[in-house]
């Protein structure tokens, strides 16, 4: 997980200082041939005076990795085929051929080969540990229980239910407090109430949530003015939650109470006390009735916001503390949207995700992941700076590839509970612009159809 870092540049050299001693690798955003843009990862470098060569590290720590889950996974029983194999001699010898050049242009250019050519490599492993883990799962022909959704957040037309039954197997209804609690102690539920409905149309299991999520287009403008303490913030928080849930009990008996506390930090009150504030909202939502099951998201996981500002908890160690805390929670809720601005993570590749999720499964809890993966760029945003692409510019293909990829990702986890995609439709309020498998008018993305191949193959 990051540290708090600063980082300077002189010329062509790169600056990071740090307060802990501890050796550590570099991230950094790298394009990756037609992979895309991502957050690539350094091998592990020591503190040092002397400048290392970005270029060399940034291969010599993905070839690694690649390497090191190839042997793995085959020491576990994955068969790999010869296809891998050669791509990894490829990549290994790319990279060793660096070093016999005193040329720095060609050193460069068998780098960043080395680099892509890992990267695909990478690709091709997770495909195939993919594939081999369905196979094996599929051999009792029998169907995936792994929910699948996408969250509702204004009603749809009635015309649409048909093609969601045979996309998903339950539904999931989203909550706006800041369009809902316009003025604190004034609500209208209108469209809340009727997102609902139409979800409780198709016949599926209806999820709620996030009820309160930690974005500027979700959290009310009144609660920054009104709220000046954190016993102030925290009781405004308690009362939406209570109501809310009160509203729909009966019709919801699964809830993400909250999402994002873990990234929270204005107003300024210490991850400590947003943690506490987490433990209070679900130890409310069990008083309310104690057979709810009961969901706290986390957002950010891999952390990029804590290489920013100094925090006492990274998202792993705020995961970790939420399994302790004794709060007989359902499951934690991780967030993965890429790309998508202001609120996304960084790109990554599916490897690196498979190494992630496999860290927060180490506590034992059951995982829900949230998906998102925009299919346009806003407007007047250099987004791909800040979080990246995949496979190229932003488009609806691109969002289908992403989407296909990752939630057969998620679906090879025997973990994993179920995979809700962040918006269902487009909206102008939502966290996450342009990641709706529908348009704003309701007419389906290429990623939509992504979904029924996926159910009709994988779920019941």
């Amino acid at each position: 997980m990051p540290y708090f870092s600063s980082a300077t540049t002189n010329k062509n050299i790169l600056s990071i200082t740090k307060e802990e001693p501890d050796s550590c690798f570099l991230n950094i955003p790298w394009h990756v041939g037609d992979q895309g843009v991502f957050m690539c990862p350094t091998s592990t470098l020591p503190l040092t005076d002397y400048p290392y060569s970005l270029l060399m590290e940034l291969a010599r720590g993905k070839v690694n990795q690649f390497r090191n889950f190839s042997s793995d996974w085959e020491f576990s029983g994955l068969k790999i085929n010869q296809d891998l194999r050669d791509q990894l001699i490829k990549s290994t010898l790319e990279f060793g051929k660096s070093f016999s050049s005193s040329d720095l242009t060609q050193q460069e250019k068998y780098l960043q080969n080395s680099i892509e050519m890992a990267y695909r490599g990478s690709d091709t492993l997770i495909r195939e540990y993919m594939r081999q883990v369905f196979n094996i799962r599929h051999q009792d022909n029998q169907p995936f229980e792994t929910c699948l959704s996408a969250k509702v957040s204004k009603p749809f037309p009635s015309s649409l239910s048909s093609k969601f039954e045979q996309s998903f197997n339950y539904m999931q209804v989203g909550f706006n407090w800041k369009n809902i609690e316009t003025s604190q102690g004034v609500f209208n539920w209108n469209e809340s109430d009727n997102a609902l409905e139409s979800c409780l149309s198709t016949g599926m299991e209806v999820i709620g949530g996030p009820i309160i999520q930690m974005t500027n287009e979700n959290l009310p403008a009144w609660l920054g003015t009104n709220c000046q303490t954190a016993s102030q913030y925290a009781t405004a928080m308690a009362r939406f939650l209570d109501t809310t849930i009160r509203r729909y009990e009966g019709k919801i008996h699964r809830w993400i109470i909250c999402s994002g506390l873990n990234v929270a930090n204005q107003p300024a009150f210490g991850d400590e006390t947003y943690f506490r504030i987490a433990c209070k909202l679900a130890e409310i939502a069990k008083q309310i009735h104690s057979s709810l099951e009961i969901i706290i998201g986390v957002t950010h996981p891999w952390g990029d916001y804590s290489a920013k500002q100094k925090r006492a908890f990274s998202p792993f160690i705020f995961t970790d503390n939420l399994c302790r805390a004794g709060l007989n929670l359902a499951a934690i809720d991780i967030e993965i949207v890429m790309g998508s601005s202001p609120n996304g993570s960084f790109c990554r590749d599916l490897l690196e995700t498979s190494r992630l999720l496999d860290l927060y499964a180490v506590l034992g809890m059951p995982l829900t992941i949230t998906l998102g993966y925009p299919s346009a760029t806003n407007p007047g945003t250099d987004v791909d700076s800040d979080f990246g692409n995949w496979r190229g510019p932003k488009s609806q293909a691109s969002q289908a590839d992403w989407a296909e990829s990752f939630t057969s990702l998620m679906l090879s986890k025997r973990y994993i509970q179920s995979i809700q995609w962040v918006e269902l439709s487009d909206d102008q309020n939502s966290s996450f612009p342009n990641c709706g498998l529908f348009d704003k008018d309701w007419h389906p993305k290429t990623a939509f159809a992504c979904m029924e191949k996926i159910r009709k193959t994988h779920l019941r």
